[in-house]
């Protein structure tokens, strides 16, 4: 068996279970807009443009599609409260088929949007960082009480691993790439994704290669590798997405587990020449760093790239 048919085989597709949240997490990503410009933002919320904005017949499409899954499906950005029609969207999710325990938001400011995100979402299957934000993270505390357990970020910054430095930039060896893809942080134990390439619906099994489709689709020749969202598309096997796996694997920093930039605090970007193009800070005089060198990122120097909290406080 070829390096890459073993690391494929080993790799976890959105049907089965992770150690997380009620044993596995499938995004929904609403819009990219953010109040924030962390740096490394997995999704490119640091990075100008216009954000893609999922419409409400898209996220009820998106719900059905998921019908019987059993984790938490999640509302992701960005900041989804930043949506324009965000409690449209609410009412939907609340008069669909998830029932409140497995609804969860990914948010870091509620946006005077706490009274309706107190009535939709569970605050144990949320992810709550308010990146070190003392507004935010009052609203929630005042508004939504539930939450207080589960907030993160106040008393320290996030750490972001370098997601936009490819491996196949740094590191020439295919088969040592897929023994790092093979043990990806992200896929062990996180999540896959719906999102919009080109204003149609699409999936994938990774939220990282979702976010560098979506940040690549205004360029003509960047293929869609999404698939179809369709009613139990995520029951699918893992071979299913190989043709995902081998575009946007090899196009991402995940496995290098690279030392990064604080969130709130960083200094620099850091990107390769495979994402250059779209590397374009939303905040102007952002300084971006071109790697080229595997040195650069620091590889190994993260435990584990999911538990950005955690390696903020170590620092």
């Amino acid at each position: 068996m070829s390096y890459r048919d073993s690391a494929i085989s080993q790799m976890v597709a959105p049907y089965q279970t992770r150690p997380v949240h009620l044993g596995g997490v499938l995004q929904i990503m609403v819009t990219r807009a953010c109040d924030k410009a962390c740096f490394s933002c997995t999704q490119g919320s640091n990075l100008g443009g216009k954000p893609m904005i999922m419409t409400p017949d898209q996220y009820a499409q998106a719900l059905e599609s998921l019908r019987g899954y059993f984790g938490v499906v999640g509302m992701f950005g960005g900041n989804p409260a930043m949506h324009p029609q965000f409690e449209e969207l609410c009412k939907i999710l609340r008069d669909s088929w998830v029932p409140w325990h497995q609804r969860g938001i990914w948010c870091n400011h509620p946006r005077g949007k706490i009274a309706t995100i107190a009535e939709t979402f569970h605050p144990e299957h949320s992810n709550l960082n308010v990146h070190m934000d003392r507004e935010a993270y009052d609203e929630f505390a005042t508004g939504w009480p539930e939450s207080i357990p589960w907030l993160k970020g106040m008393d320290a910054d996030s750490l972001h691993s370098s997601i936009y430095v490819a491996l196949k930039d740094v590191i020439a060896d295919e088969d040592v790439r897929w023994q790092l893809i093979q043990r990806c942080d992200i896929n062990r134990f996180w999540s896959a994704l719906i999102g919009v390439f080109r204003g149609e619906l699409r999936a994938w099994f990774c939220e990282i290669a979702a976010a560098q489709a979506m940040l690549h689709d205004k360029e003509s020749d960047y293929p869609d590798t999404g698939v179809a969202v369709v009613p139990d598309w995520w029951r699918r096997p893992i071979q299913d997405y190989a043709h995902q796996i081998d575009k946007h694997c090899h196009d991402c920093g995940v496995p290098l587990r690279g030392r990064g930039e604080m969130a709130m605090t960083g200094t620099k970007e850091q990107v390769s020449i495979t994402h250059l193009s779209i590397y374009k800070p939303k905040i102007k005089d952002r300084t971006v760093e071109i790697v080229d060198q595997l040195e650069q990122v620091k590889p190994g120097a993260s435990q584990c790239m999911t538990d950005y909290i955690g390696l903020g406080r170590r620092g």
